[in-house]
């Protein structure tokens, strides 16, 4: 299975993980996330990030909340020398939910592939669509 790190600012990624599991009706087992705060280096995330990756045989999909932020740098800094590992930026949701429920079937490339797609698919202006009718 595809091993699944979210990495983020403050408490968001244990947060995202809560809401996804209460969402799923279960918890989301087998999932770490890596809490980045104002006294957080890129070395010493990425060392912290390294040692969660260390048993990831059939790859990992590194989730993180903006891109050009430290988490995003930390996770960058981490996964240089990994090839099948993949971070993908701008988590939502919808993308977390796609992790969760597609980890088990789909090598660490492709779904990182479905995340992205799906996240992208998830944003939507409501307004627009629904109330304007457009």
């Amino acid at each position: 299975m595809v091993k699944l790190i979210l990495v983020t600012h403050g408490h968001l990624a244990v947060e995202m993980l809560a809401t996804a599991a209460q969402i799923l009706g279960k918890p989301a087992e087998g999932v770490q996330t890596l809490s980045v705060t104002t006294s957080s280096s890129v070395e010493q995330g990425a060392q912290e990030l390294k040692k969660l990756l260390s048993d990831a045989e059939e790859g990992a999909v590194i989730l993180t909340d903006i891109f050009g932020g430290s988490a995003t740098n930390i996770a960058l800094t981490a996964t240089k020398e990994c090839p099948k590992c993949h971070v993908i930026t701008g988590m939502n949701l919808s993308m977390l939910l796609t992790a969760l429920n597609s980890r088990k079937k789909l090598p660490a490339k492709e779904l990182a592939e479905k995340i992205e797609a799906d996240g992208k698919r998830a944003v939507i202006n409501a307004t627009e669509l629904l109330i304007k009718g457009l």
